[in-house]
């Protein structure tokens, strides 16, 4: 995971509800705000298995579940947590600051 770089606003804190997401668009890469149990995650929303979209993919626990062929990925760290997918996912650090939601680039 990145540690060094830009912070970005993404949204303000709350404008995302518990189990809601938001996708944005970083330099040219789709990311996908979620916030579960009121922490705030920031994942590449491209499934490594077929490229597709993320963002209406089902969310138990810290695991996302691709909506188009079911490859599940933990939302903390990327790690594949069920095939077909065997790529991780790329995922970028959140912070709240100023009651702004942020993402580093």
């Amino acid at each position: 995971m990145k540690t060094e770089g830009t912070w970005i606003d993404v949204a303000l804190d709350g404008e995302i509800p518990n189990l809601g997401r938001k996708t944005i668009n970083i330099e040219g890469t789709p990311v996908l705000i979620l916030r579960v149990d009121n922490i705030y995650y920031a994942i590449e929303d491209r499934c490594t298995h077929e490229d597709r979209p993320l963002n209406e993919g089902y969310i138990e626990g810290n695991t996302i579940t691709c909506p188009f062929h079911g490859a599940q990925f933990c939302i903390k760290t990327g790690e594949v947590k069920a095939p077909p997918a065997f790529v991780d996912l790329p995922i970028f650090p959140v912070r709240v600051y100023n009651q702004k939601v942020q993402v580093l680039i």
